[in-house]
């Protein structure tokens, strides 16, 4: 037993968990699925994913706006959301409880500038999480942004087709939004020491579950 718990504690330091650090938790606020998380919220200084069938679908930006609200709410500092998309809809993030004041916004041309501003946004100190929109994301390159997110401990939320949603990522948490009559559903897919399941959510991101 005592070479199996090393072992897992060799593991979690590679993949960029200290067990002498206290993890620090950030609560989405909906208990049903705060409950399935270890620790009741979603790790910070971690990668998490919120894969969208559809990208015209709102409920993974509604999530991920949500999500930020959260963040801003809990952690000083500012926020960056990274898109190469011109159509972020500022009322909309308000509406989910987004301080504006507190969020920057990265407009890029291609992933390879993408994946760029992660790592820089992740090392700096003055950010408290980032959030971005990605496709096609190898297993080396997902763990060297979570060992990125680790080191400083900003949270870094990637927003994802759900065609990649089979293929291996570093990721701590991985969920999937969509649009359904009446509201939206979230299903969490992928969680490390945490319970997967699936939740029929309210039209406002606002209520509770």
């Amino acid at each position: 037993m005592t070479v199996l718990r090393d072992l897992r504690a060799r593991i979690a330091q590679i993949e960029g968990f200290s067990p002498e650090r206290k993890a620090k938790i950030c609560r989405t606020g909906w208990l049903a699925v705060d409950t399935a998380l270890p620790g009741g919220g979603l790790l910070q200084g971690a990668l998490h994913e919120i894969h969208s069938p559809d990208p015209a679908d709102g409920a993974a930006m509604g999530f991920a706006a949500r999500l930020i609200g959260r963040f801003q709410a809990q952690a000083p500092g500012q926020v960056l959301w990274t898109s190469c998309r011109a159509d972020l809809f500022a009322p909309g993030l308000s509406a989910a409880g987004v301080d504006p004041a507190r969020l920057l916004v990265a407009r890029c041309r291609d992933s390879e500038e993408l994946l760029y501003t992660f790592e820089e946004g992740l090392k700096s100190k003055a950010l408290s999480a980032v959030f971005g929109e990605i496709g096609e994301l190898d297993f080396a390159l997902s763990r060297r942004l979570q060992l990125a997110a680790s080191e400083t401990g900003a949270t870094l939320i990637l927003l994802r087709p759900a065609r990649f949603g089979g293929e291996p990522s570093a990721a701590v948490t991985r969920w999937r939004a969509e649009s359904r009559p009446g509201g939206w559903a979230l299903t969490l897919f992928r969680c490390r020491n945490g319970r997967p399941g699936h939740w029929r959510m309210p039209a406002k991101t606002g209520d509770q579950a």
